[in-house]
Formats: C-alpha cells, sequence, structure tokens
C-alpha cells in the first residue's frame, strides 16, 4: 500500500511539474496563460475564426503529454511482468491446472498434456525479509563453492539425479543444492523466472513430500512480505506404486518427466526480469541455508 501511495504522490508531483512548465513556456513564447479563461476564450473565437495558430502552440501540447507520459511509464514500469503462457496444441485430451502452493496430481497418459497457467505478479524485486537475527551468519556460508554444498547435502546416490537436473537445466530452469526440508531431502531443488520453485523425488513417499512442500511454503510466507512463491512437486514413481494425488504430479518413467518439462520450460529472463530474478536467486540461497537449521 506504501509504495501505491508513493506511486500517485510521483504521479501528482510530474503532473503538476509538466503543467508549470508548459504554462512558462507558453506564457514567455506565445503570450499564452493556460491558467486565464479569458486567453482560452480569445483561442476559441480564433479557431471559430478559421484565423491561423502557429502549429508550435499545438506542438507544445503533444510535447508535454508525451513527457507526461514518459513520466508515467518510468514510475510504474517496475510494477509490470509479462508472463508467457505456453501454447500447446492437445492432441487428444487437455487438463488445465491452475498453479497455487502446489500443482495437482494428474497421472499422464501418452496422448495427455497439462497447460499450466500462471498468476501475474507485479514485483520488482523480493521485499523486507523478516529472518533471525544469526541470518548474516548463515548467508555467509552461501560463499562455500557450489561443488562442496552439492557433495554434502545432494550425493549422487541416486542414477536419476542428474538426470532429471539436467533435464531441468535444459529447460532453463536454475538448479540449487537439495535442501533437507523437514527430514526429507528432495532429489530436485529448482526455480524459474516469475517465482517458481520445483521440488522433485524418485521413488519416496507422498506424505514426506507433502509435508516438506508444506514447510518450505510456511516458510516463504513468514520472510517474504506480500509475494506468493509457487512451488511445484513431482514424484518420479519408477516402481508404479502410487495412483494419482492432488497434491503432486506423479510420472511413471524419466521419458515421461522429460517430456513433460520440455513442455513446460522456464519463462524466458528478458532484460528487464535480470535484476527482479538474480534477487529471487539469493533470497533462495538464503533460505535454503536456513531451511535446514531448522
Amino acid at each position: 500500500m506504501r509504495n501505491k501511495l508513493e506511486d500517485i504522490l510521483l504521479s501528482v508531483l510530474l503532473g503538476l511539474t509538466v503543467l508549470l512548465g508548459l504554462s512558462f513556456w507558453l506564457n514567455t513564447i506565445f503570450n499564452f496563460n493556460i491558467f486565464c479563461n479569458e486567453h482560452w476564450n480569445e483561442l476559441s473565437k480564433l479557431q471559430a475564426s478559421h484565423t491561423p495558430i502557429s502549429t508550435g502552440f499545438y506542438i507544445s501540447f503533444a510535447i508535454a503529454i508525451f513527457v507526461f507520459m514518459i513520466g508515467l511509464y518510468l514510475i510504474y514500469r517496475q510494477e509490470i511482468r509479462r508472463i508467457k503462457i505456453q501454447k500447446m496444441k492437445p492432441e487428444k485430451e487437455s487438463v488445465t491446472v491452475q498453479q497455487t502452493t502446489s500443482i495437482p496430481s494428474k497421472t499422464l497418459e501418452e496422448n495427455e498434456e497439462i497447460k499450466i497457467t500462471e498468476p501475474a505478479i507485479s514485483v520488482a524485486r523480493p521485499p523486507r525479509l523478516n529472518l533471525p537475527k544469526n541470518m548474516a551468519q548463515i548467508a555467509e556460508k552461501q560463499h562455500t563453492s557450489h561443488t562442496e554444498i552439492t557433495k554434502k547435502e545432494s550425493p549422487e546416490t541416486n542414477p536419476y539425479n542428474s538426470i532429471i537436473a539436467d533435464s531441468f537445466s535444459a529447460a532453463g530452469y536454475v538448479v540449487k543444492p537439495n535442501p533437507k526440508i523437514s527430514g526429507f531431502t528432495p532429489n530436485l531443488f529448482a526455480i524459474g523466472n516469475n517465482e517458481i520453485v520445483w521440488v522433485g523425488g524418485v521413488d519416496c513417499e507422498p506424505d514426506k513430500m507433502i509435508s516438506a512442500l508444506q514447510k518450505l511454503d510456511s516458510v516463504f510466507k513468514e520472510t517474504l512480505d506480500d509475494i506468493p512463491i509457487h512451488i511445484n512437486g513431482f514424484i518420479l514413481d519408477t516402481m508404479n506404486k502410487y495412483g494419482t494425488n492432488e497434491s503432486l504430479l506423479i510420472f511413471k518413467s524419466i521419458d515421461e518427466l522429460k517430456e513433460f518439462i520440455n513442455k513446460h520450460p522456464a519463462d524466458a529472463i528478458d532484460e528487464s526480469d535480470k535484476e527482479s530474478f538474480s534477487s529471487y536467486s539469493e533470497y533462495i540461497d538464503t533460505i535454503i541455508q536456513y531451511i535446514k537449521n531448522l
């Protein structure tokens, strides 16, 4: 609310500045006072009588309006976020899933596709975080090399780990070290543009995965003001043990998972989004270090 009020006040200030500048210009060049009713009456009489009026007089108004519109764009442009929705042509059946904290699950058949629609988010960067006072010490661990973190937190004990990570990386997502969340360590933890998080497990219990996602969501809500993080969870069920689940996507083979993620790549990061995504990525790195100590 405070940011919106600031934008409104800046818009009013901009309008007054442009108006005063236009008034000074017209008074100096054309001896026309825009605040004088008599001058406007005289102008209307000249226009009615088809008396030639300097083109520069009208151009001055056009320039003032143009400057005002550019100023408004600069004030509000950081609140504009473009969401690119992947358009797909379903072969037989198409299931639409509204993305919330977790995506409702659907066991995928051969000829079935899922469309994911993402809500528009108006942010320029993550706002103030409500983290503990010792968060600075925890954040210092970010200087540890990515290789060392990976070895400690995400050992290559599962042959699918690297395949899944490579598939998500190829689809434009940024793969992060796997944090231990409420005793559960996922096989994939990746992020994408527009505050997207993917958490995946291989042959894990759905209840443990859902509990970890709920814990992760609660941490996001506690530490980030007003900006929702959209968490997507999935299980690679190579043993065909589980059916459908309302909170998770279930894939029966690695090929099925790769096909799905290829059809749903991460949104491209435009030049205007780079700063916002960098802040989001740093925030996730901090949360990864913080959550493993809970």
